[in-house]
């Protein structure tokens, strides 16, 4: 192991949140950024219908699924996931996803639309956030697709060039918006949230 990643390694095995994560059988430190705007947002509600775009390991599922039983999620990723309740996985590609579910027009609309997804990263900005800004788009084209009218739409970004224009162009689609920086997102990290609520009939 380099010292870089051995460096990383330390770190997060201490990380407060790993340690949590592993305590309450979370899959993923990700929960706890998914539970804080949860928790103040109330996002995950009974009855509900979710879409998970980009879920693997599976965190955000487990979390939603937990929290209530009488709720359907479905989850997409290309990498495989290891089965949960309530959860209805699909192993493929977005774009995909979109050409075989989105135009079926027994598919249902969706309440609640969340996105933890990131590209592999090289640590370059220049190139790490238009590759994030590229998947974004694409997640943002499937969530305007598949919500229901006043649906609501979570999506991790990073901060950088061009971030600001894409937040703007979502903002005419929904009639709030919200950047945050949840406690579990490293300090040093560009990452943030965005959460569009209550899509607008445009």
């Amino acid at each position: 192991m380099s010292k870089k990643s051995s460096n990383w390694y330390k770190k997060h095995i201490n990380d407060e949140f790993v340690k949590q994560a592993n305590k309450e059988n979370w899959r993923s430190r990700a929960v706890f950024k998914l539970r804080e705007i949860d928790e103040k947002y109330n996002l995950i509600k009974k009855n509900s219908r979710i879409l998970d775009l980009g879920s693997a390991p599976g965190g955000w599922s487990q979390y939603a699924s937990r929290k209530h039983k009488n709720i359907e999620i479905m989850a997409i990723d290309v990498l495989e996931m290891e089965s949960l309740p309530n959860v209805n996985f699909v192993q493929t590609k977005i774009e995909d996803f979109q050409e075989n579910y989105l135009k079926n027009k027994n598919f249902g609309k969706i309440d609640l639309v969340m996105s933890d997804i990131a590209p592999n990263i090289s640590g370059i900005e220049s190139a790490d956030i238009p590759a994030m800004l590229n998947l974004a788009e694409e997640v943002t084209n499937v969530a305007l697709t598949a919500l229901n009218l006043r649906g609501n739409f979570l999506i991790k970004l990073f901060q950088g060039k061009g971030t600001d224009e894409y937040l703007n162009d979502v903002k005419k689609y929904f009639e709030v918006l919200k950047i945050i920086k949840p406690k579990a997102s490293r300090p040093n990290s560009k990452e943030i949230y965005m959460l569009a609520m209550n899509l607008m009939n445009n």
